[in-house]
């Protein structure tokens, strides 16, 4: 039965099944990947009028909702349960080997001169509030890490794993103490729709390798070493790169073994999110779905992290394609279409997953790659894998530049891990005529060729949803009251346009504060002599940006009041570097709570 006082807010969504969506066409002027994308969505959109609602109860009040349970919504959730960074030099290997980063973070984390503890101010304090540990970082930062990555981001990977890139033992000589300080702790919710923890990671059964090695993957508090040991019963090689099976096994088991399981929900989707206003402020409402029970919630928090990733919709294929991917669809589903033993495996793809697709087709199956190429403007990501490192991704991109050599078509050329005789690679070949098992290809020479195929995989990118989101809020956050897409690029814009505000404040504080510095001879010598010029160039900077404070870190993640973006919806694809951004929430968080508590 309805319930007559539900919510008018929910009574738009309704129950959904499990029913799978089955491609559907578009019309000649929406034949786009984007119009099918939005098709399928709008697919899901009727199931949810399907069936009557059943509201659990009244609304739950959390301080703050975290959208997507991937690592980096499990790392802010151990940090929110009140887990705390502090710099902590008097481990066994010392302080940190930067010694002008440690003598910035001697002094700002302060001394318990009785206890010989450095837990008088943690990692939070130096990250949110000062403008010289920001300018150091933004300076040693281009020469030793990459110029994607965020400020707060390397401080908090080389204080971990202190030269990770050459030492593969770094996490075991972390400079940071983990804390637990309960008056940190925020009440919270993290939500996702994956089955378990993880979040993309979770979904993916390939069992392929990661680009990372094993210790990179690792979250604060339970390391991918200890999960290891605990299922293998042995210690990992430091230099191994696990399957991605095992890795989506680790961070689903990570909620229970670092205690914030009570906290984390699976298998639910956030169907809506708005801003309400309300007797008590400013506040957000979302109306959640338990996918298993079809039940919805609704939850209303003062703050929202977005971390649903660019990754959660994988970019349909061409809808020249449907008559092989009806087809597909069909043996799947209702194994009613007889396999085509003889044809072709086609893989679509220039990237990881194309490749990872390329190398699990069984050794009896031939193999036709069809890829884009143009290395100068947008280069394959195989590139950058040294033979050494990733041997079977540096083979994959040989033989992909064997083709694009040959104008277009690489035939029979695969030597190495089990490609030879079946793989067939066309660089910048267009596919203009398909049926149920052929295709037509147009080679960039003007011929034109046939093939027979039994099984497409297309892999030309992924991109996230974020259509839960209200049409208001979506223009808050800058992207568009339209836009139901997210990529990494989506909220740059806005985090940059909100840093710039304040560049010049920051850098006009920060030069005083270094200026004093060297005119005191406070680490006069230090500066001079591992920094060089830097000293000299302090007072003006000339055109080195630095942002005030916060701006540069927890607010440049505040894309509007109150929402907050993490992971890789700012880029942040590699987990290793997921943890300083989450610091920044969440110490911005954290501060705006207590500061509430000293007006009341």
């Amino acid at each position: 039965m309805a319930n007559a006082n539900i919510d008018p807010d929910v009574a738009r969504w309704h129950g959904r099944d499990t029913r799978q969506l089955a491609p559907r066409a578009v019309s000649g002027r929406d034949n786009s990947r984007e119009a099918v994308l939005r098709t399928q969505l709008d697919q899901k959109q009727e199931i949810f009028e399907g069936t009557t609602p059943t509201v659990n109860g009244e609304s739950v009040f959390v301080d703050t909702l975290i959208i997507g349970n991937g690592p980096s919504a499990l790392v802010l959730s151990y940090l929110l349960h009140g887990n705390t960074p502090f710099y902590d030099p008097n481990t066994e290997h010392g302080p940190h080997p930067d010694s002008v980063l440690h003598s910035l973070l001697d002094e700002l984390c302060g001394k318990d001169k009785f206890a010989g503890q450095h837990d008088r101010h943690s990692i939070y304090d130096s990250v949110l509030h000062n403008l010289t540990l920001q300018q150091y970082l933004r300076y040693t930062q281009r020469t030793s890490a990459p110029q994607v990555v965020a400020p707060v981001n390397y401080l908090l990977d080389t204080l971990v794993a202190p030269n990770i890139d050459i030492d593969i033992h770094a996490r075991e000589k972390s400079r940071v103490r983990w804390i637990l300080k309960k008056e940190n702790a925020i009440g919270h919710l993290v939500v996702g729709s994956s089955f378990v923890p993880g979040g993309q990671w979770a979904g993916r059964d390939v069992p392929s390798k990661t680009l990372s090695y094993a210790e990179m993957l690792s979250l604060p508090g339970f390391s991918y070493s200890e999960y290891y040991k605990s299922t293998y019963g042995k210690e990992i090689d430091p230099y191994s790169r696990p399957i991605r099976t095992d890795v989506a096994a680790y961070y689903a088991m990570y909620p229970s073994r670092v205690q914030i399981s009570d906290a984390v929900c699976a298998n639910c989707t956030v169907l809506s999110l708005h801003r309400s206003e309300g007797r008590t402020g400013n506040m957000f409402k979302a109306i959640i779905q338990n996918n298993d029970t079809a039940c919805l919630q609704i939850v209303t928090a003062r703050n929202v992290v977005l971390a649903t990733g660019v990754f959660t919709h994988q970019v349909p294929p061409d809808p020249i394609l449907y008559p092989i991917v009806s087809r597909q669809h069909a043996r799947n589903h209702y194994e009613q279409t007889k396999v085509d033993s003889d044809g072709a495996v086609l893989i679509i793809g220039s990237g990881f997953s194309a490749a990872d697709a390329i190398l699990s087709v069984p050794d009896n199956k031939k193999i036709i790659h069809l890829f884009q190429w143009d290395p100068k403007v947008r280069p394959s990501p195989l590139r950058a894998c040294h033979k050494e490192t990733y041997p079977e991704y540096a083979s994959l991109y040989k033989l992909m530049r064997l083709a694009a050599a040959s104008r277009g078509s690489s035939s029979n050329c695969g030597s190495s891990y089990g490609l030879a005789g079946r793989y067939e690679g066309f660089a910048n070949g267009s596919i203009i005529e398909a049926t149920t098992d052929t295709i037509k290809i147009l080679l960039p020479s003007g011929v034109t060729i046939e093939r027979r195929v039994s099984e497409l995989k297309t892999y030309v990118g992924r991109i996230g949803v974020i259509s839960y989101l209200s049409s208001k809020l979506r223009t808050e956050v800058g992207v568009g009251a339209d836009q139901i897409w997210a990529s990494k690029n989506s909220f740059r814009k806005r985090i940059n346009s909100r840093m710039e505000r304040w560049t010049a404040v920051g850098t006009i504080q920060a030069s005083r504060d270094l200026e004093k510095h060297v005119k005191d001879g406070y680490y006069f010598q230090k500066w001079t002599h591992e920094l060089g010029e830097l000293a000299c160039k302090v007072p003006d900077f000339e055109g080195c940006k630095v942002y005030i404070n916060d701006y540069a870190t927890s607010h440049g993640l505040e894309v509007a009041a109150g929402v907050f973006v993490i992971g890789s919806l700012v880029g942040d694809s590699l987990v290793r570097y997921v943890l300083g951004g989450c610091v920044a929430v969440a110490g911005n968080i954290i501060e705006r709570r207590n500061a509430r508590r000293r007006i009341n």
